[in-house]
């Protein structure tokens, strides 16, 4: 079995498709592994998962607090804090 070569567009388009119907955090690391190797840059949806766990966040798993113009987001599972300026 061969395997195909992907476009840069096909990949970006694979990645939006996967990253929006809830993946897994395997999932989650193959699609990083395949931006990387594109080239390609995550922007908004780099604040959407763990970087520690890879786990997606939602209300469940995660805490979000805005403290002196920050974004602060704690995972719950692996207890890892994000932090993201607010412009």
């Amino acid at each position: 079995m061969t395997k195909q070569k992907l476009s840069k567009s096909e990949t970006e388009s694979i990645i939006h498709k996967t990253l929006t119907s809830n993946p897994s955090p395997t999932q989650i690391k193959k699609l990083k592994t395949l931006a990387m190797s594109k080239n390609i840059k995550l922007k908004e949806f780099k604040k959407l998962f763990c970087k520690n766990c890879l786990t997606l966040f939602n209300s469940q798993n995660s805490e979000i607090r805005i403290k002196h113009n920050h974004k602060i987001i704690k995972c719950k599972k692996c207890r890892f804090i994000s932090r993201y300026k607010l412009f």
